[in-house]
């Protein structure tokens, strides 16, 4: 009878089993499976230590990154049709071969386990295709985007969570660690709202990211690379904001030279020893460019056919960022696009007032970068995703039409 009484003990899930089966879902990018696994792990925690608790963070991080992926699959799904048809018509494709190179931070990254590669040449492609093809879209489009829709805006707010608690953390210690998962917060918070097209939240959130990671990481990390390019790829969906996603996305390039330049001299024994005292539990300020995190690759810890490997794929990285900066270089600007905003409004004001037959349809894409520029972020507290949902999606298009072609 005893054993009988002990066998849905056995079988009950635990925190650490339920984590388990999730990071194996989502490496196996079964990520349905994974969401259901963290909301497991997540209940079950928050029953023994609260919802706020510090020993949270990871999770909600961890559930966040796998419902924006899923949003993301939905989302490739519905609009699988409309993405062959943009692709057969043109749409940006970065690489001689149309094969974007995959910028990966698993190397980056000992526990890299929940982090699969990421191709952003791919992904910049797609969102830039998606998004001139919302532009050109009917209403009715965006309805049978409202499931995709919930799932990002889900995301979102388990991501800000997540970003709440390590941002408290944040101000009672100075582990380095909780900012750099503070900052990757940050990033997965813009790439919510890159899908969602919501541009000037992306800008504030990856900016927000890279400045953390710039102050933790030498320039050489590939996560300054992702960065960088990021932040470039959703500058120059902006109007007005073309001159900075070139600068963005040099930096980008100088990342992975820098890169290069560690692993050739790692291949030829130029680089030298570490000193004792640059371990990665290293703390305080004024540290950031000498001492490398658990999570940075180092170079005199790799084998020389690891090394030889990097070198290939980011020297065909390499290529393919000096090729999207020249691209971005030869991008013609629309000079009222480059202008400053309350220029722009100026200017439509004008246009108004005299009758301009231009005006109308320049007003609103004013309107739009007036607010993005009133509106603050208060970092300590909870953040909502679809606040002025409304006022966003009637901005999706004039963002669009005025955006440069990248």
């Amino acid at each position: 009878m005893a054993s009988v009484e002990n066998t849905p003990t056995t079988d009950a899930p635990t925190i650490e089993s339920a984590i388990e089966h999730a990071k194996r879902a989502f490496a196996l990018k079964k990520f349905e499976q994974a969401i259901e696994h963290y909301a497991t792990a997540l209940e079950l925690i928050t029953k023994t230590v609260g919802e706020d608790s510090p020993e949270t963070a990871d999770l909600y991080f961890s559930y966040g990154k796998a419902l924006l992926e899923n949003a993301i699959a939905q989302s490739s799904v519905l609009g699988k049709e409309q993405t062959e048809e943009e692709e057969d018509e043109g749409a940006p494709v970065v690489g001689a071969n149309g094969k974007g190179p995959i910028l990966s931070f698993s190397g980056d990254a000992e526990e890299g386990d929940d982090d699969p590669a990421v191709d952003l040449f791919a992904q910049a492609a797609q969102t830039i295709a998606e998004a001139e093809a919302a532009g050109e879209g009917e209403e009715d489009d965006e309805e049978e985007d409202g499931e995709p829709e919930d799932d990002f805006n889900a995301a979102w707010e388990v991501l800000d969570l997540a970003r709440a608690i390590y941002d408290k953390q944040k101000d009672q210690d100075e582990d380095e660690e909780v900012r750099l998962k503070l900052a990757d917060t940050y990033i997965a918070l813009g790439d919510v709202s890159l899908e969602t097209e919501k541009f000037d939240q992306a800008i504030t959130d990856y900016e927000a990211g890279l400045a953390l990671k710039s102050q933790l990481l030498p320039i050489s990390s590939r996560q300054i690379a992702e960065a960088h390019y990021k932040l470039s790829m959703v500058l120059d969906l902006t109007p007005g904001r073309l001159s900075e996603a070139i600068v963005q996305a040099e930096k980008a390039l100088e990342s992975v030279e820098s890169r290069l330049a560690e692993l050739r001299d790692g291949l030829s024994g130029q680089l030298p020893l570490l000193p004792q005292e640059e371990t990665p539990s290293a703390k305080g300020k004024g540290k950031a460019t000498g001492t490398r995190l658990v999570r940075d690759d180092l170079v005199q810890k790799m084998s020389k056919p690891q090394i030889e490997a990097e070198i290939k794929e980011l020297g065909e990285l390499r290529e393919d960022l000096a090729l999207k900066v020249d691209e971005l270089k030869t991008t013609p600007s629309n000079p009222s696009t480059e202008t400053s905003a309350p220029a722009q409004a100026a200017q439509a004001l004008d246009k108004e007032l005299n009758g301009g037959t231009s005006g109308a349809s320049a007003a609103p894409a004013v309107v739009n970068d007036l607010t993005s520029i009133v509106k603050k972020k208060k970092p300590a507290e909870k953040r909502k995703a679809d606040v002025d949902a409304e006022s966003t999606n009637s901005e999706k298009k004039a963002r669009i039409d005025s955006a440069p072609a990248s």
